[in-house]
């Protein structure tokens, strides 16, 4: 009996690219290009895999970036970081992590703070 090759070597390289993947960002709290009415507490990033955060930055409209310096520590699916009371305008946060397979991994999230109505 003659094993066909051509779907064995498919499946196998299905396999190696599912072992090779990267943690990517599933979703984010406040979501990307999002538009907020107030100023969120935290900033939550879920990812397809446990990563530890590594590296966090804000800039606000076209300021200067600026280092968010508390990150958790623990390598989890889900990172939560304590935000400094932020103004109305455009936030940019760009993230670093680092997955349990040693892969980084890195993005931005960017949502706005609208002036509120007086």
């Amino acid at each position: 009996m003659r094993i066909p090759t051509l779907p064995l070597a498919l499946a196998a390289c299905l396999v190696v690219e599912a072992a090779q993947a990267h943690a990517h960002l599933e979703k984010s709290t406040p979501a990307d290009g999002s538009t907020l009415t107030a100023a969120p507490a935290t900033l939550e990033l879920t990812f397809s895999e446990p990563a530890r955060l590594t590296a966090l930055s804000i800039r606000r409209d076209e300021g200067a970036e600026q280092a968010v310096r508390v990150l958790p520590t623990a390598a989890e699916r889900t990172q939560r970081v304590a935000l400094p009371a932020l103004a109305a305008g455009t936030y940019t946060f760009t993230w670093r992590v680092l997955a349990a397979d040693g892969h980084v991994s890195s993005g931005v999230v960017r949502f706005t703070i609208a002036a509120s109505a007086r």
